[in-house]
């Protein structure tokens, strides 16, 4: 399966496949794992890392983004899967930084609860510093591989990075040679404010979900006003992409019908549960068919606010508000023919502010293949989409754009 999607994406002629992960299953909702096991409410997940190498030995130029925490791992060990991974990959490897999201993940990694949003952050920036220091730890040159002086590397050229932080004590250097790109292509997909700085200092795709043209326009706009004002960077030094899902017929009508049927396999217990997981809040304890707006309940009431102002709608029930999340995780689902589903993508760059889209499938593999063969000619046709990749390495089709 998953071999076939990388041909198939790699066929579109996409940037890459980008994996989402999490490490334990989500808990909150009725205080039990059922619902999450139930209806598969994501997970089972299997480790994205383990999973590329079987998808890039049947890709050349497809690139592919994994997921992994810095509140879990340990810089040394992780920088050094990572740049294996981009040597196995000839270059094409992307990391996803996140903090993770929910307690289940902590005490499934030894810890009684989730450290607080704060600290995760101030542990994810020095992470990040670690993971520099040994990616640079080797100069460009120090490999020289003599074989006629049995000399491998130039030993004044390897250093150790020496680093004692808060949260991290090593000497390095790293224990990989400098892979293809260096480092892998840095992404980063948090909304808070501290995700949103943390996306302006360090990455160079900047993955969003918004529902709606403004409020994809007000992320853009704010991401990249952080990235110059504060860091320095210049806007073109990294991209945006929103989600969205796509979902294709023949005629609107066809594809509507298609959309309902799709949307009508969400039960309301596994979109409670995810909502669940993803708010950190237990939404079984309120009334599902009353407004948001009318909701109140201590504690929670500023994510319930945040939820209304997300769907754009007052008047919108928890029920309707936990199905939308729940079929597409918020994302827009983008609706009709190959013609139609184009004219809106456009409409959304054009009014978002955004410079791409990281394409969320509604089911699998199919609709990865509907939208190679039935979305991608209509894109080419526009010049709205490459034709041929430019580049083999993931940071150059980066740069494509």
């Amino acid at each position: 399966v998953w071999r076939g999607i990388a041909r198939s994406w790699e066929g579109g002629k996409f940037d890459w496949v980008f994996m989402a992960d999490q490490l334990a299953a989500f808990d909150v909702y009725q205080g039990s794992m059922d619902a999450a096991l139930r209806y598969a409410t994501q997970f089972p997940i299997h480790d994205a890392l383990l999973v590329v190498p079987a998808m890039s030995v049947v890709t050349e130029r497809l690139g592919f983004g994994v997921t992994a925490t810095t509140t879990y791992n340990a810089p040394y060990l992780l920088a050094r899967k990572l740049s294996t991974l981009d040597h196995l990959t000839k270059g094409r490897l992307g990391w996803n930084v996140v903090t993770s999201v929910h307690n289940n993940e902590a005490r499934n990694c030894g810890l009684k609860t989730m450290p607080p949003h704060q600290e995760r952050y101030e542990r994810a920036q020095e992470f990040m510093e670690v993971c520099y220091k040994l990616w640079d730890s080797w100069e460009p040159d120090a490999v020289v591989m003599d074989k006629e002086h049995g000399v491998f590397a130039d030993p004044t050229k390897v250093h150790r990075i020496n680093h004692k932080g808060k949260y991290f004590d090593v000497p390095g250097p790293h224990c990989c040679t400098p892979s293809p790109q260096g480092r892998p292509v840095i992404i980063q997909a948090g909304a808070s404010e501290q995700g949103r700085d943390f996306a302006a200092q360090h990455a160079e795709y900047v993955f969003g979900i918004q529902l709606r043209p403004d409020a994809m326009r007000a992320f853009s706009e704010d991401v990249r006003q952080r990235a110059v004002k504060k860091y320095g960077r210049k806007p073109e030094d990294f991209k945006i992409i929103f989600g969205i899902q796509v979902i294709l017929g023949q005629t609107e009508a066809e594809a509507k019908a298609k959309q309902k049927v799709l949307n009508d396999q969400v039960p309301l217990d596994a979109a409670l549960a995810l909502l669940s997981g993803h708010m950190g809040v237990d939404f079984s304890q309120l009334d599902p068919d009353q407004p948001l707006e009318h909701l109140k309940v201590e504690g929670v009431q500023g994510i319930l606010d945040a939820l209304t102002v997300m769907l754009g709608k007052k008047k919108l029930t928890l029920r309707e508000a936990a199905l939308m999340h729940g079929r597409s995780v918020s994302m827009p689902q983008v609706v009709g023919t190959s013609e139609q589903v184009a004219d809106q993508m456009e409409y959304l760059m054009r009014e978002g502010g955004g410079d791409g889209f990281q394409i969320t499938p509604t089911y699998a593999p199919g609709s990865f293949h509907e939208v190679v063969d039935g979305l991608v000619p209509v894109l080419q046709k526009r010049g709205l989409h490459r034709k041929e990749y430019a580049g083999k390495m993931l940071r150059e089709h980066l740069q494509e754009y």
